[in-house]
């Protein structure tokens, strides 16, 4: 018959079927089943803390911090628990959500990108000014000049041009 065989590997017996001669036979569904178990033990520690921590209505950071933990014989009550369980789950799941406050450092990243481009265009308008007193201190300073600050020696520019034959 064309179907899976799914027996079990530890009949008891049965002496050909036992899991080392399974492990024997396929060495790779070892590791496979390794992979398996911490795979699935990861998810399942994961999803069994959070479901601690939406029980106790806490943060990640507040757990791990203590912060409501007794502090010397004196008794913190986290302000946020409704003391149930069951409530606080349903504080969670069907309450609102409230504003992020993680975003805090997206807005820092971007002020500070705007704090290095007006301290780059005050460092070009104080090297621009700074040139514009040099050049009219010096007597350089000709309506031709580009207002840059940065002079230019027009008897140069006749000898840099490529010559092109006139027409005749």
């Amino acid at each position: 018959s064309s179907g899976i065989n799914a027996e079990w590997p530890l009949r008891p017996g049965d002496g050909e079927n036992t899991l080392i001669s399974a492990m024997s036979e396929t060495p790779a569904s070892v590791i496979e089943a390794l992979i398996a178990f911490f795979a699935v033990w990861s998810v399942l520690g994961l999803a069994g803390f959070h479901s601690y921590l939406a029980g106790t209505n806490q943060t990640t950071n507040e757990e791990i911090k203590g912060s409501w933990a007794q502090r010397h014989g004196e008794v913190v009550r986290n302000p946020y628990t409704t003391n149930n369980c069951c409530g606080n789950f349903t504080k969670i799941l069907c309450g609102p959500s409230y504003h992020s406050l993680l975003r805090l450092r997206e807005d820092k990243n971007k002020e500070k990108r705007d704090m290095e481009e007006v301290k780059k265009k005050i460092e070009k308008l104080m090297f621009e000014q700074q040139n514009n007193n040099n050049n009219h201190e010096q007597g350089h300073w000709t309506n031709s000049q580009p207002h840059n600050g940065i002079p230019v020696d027009h008897t140069d520019l006749q000898t840099q041009l490529p010559r092109t034959p006139t027409p005749s």
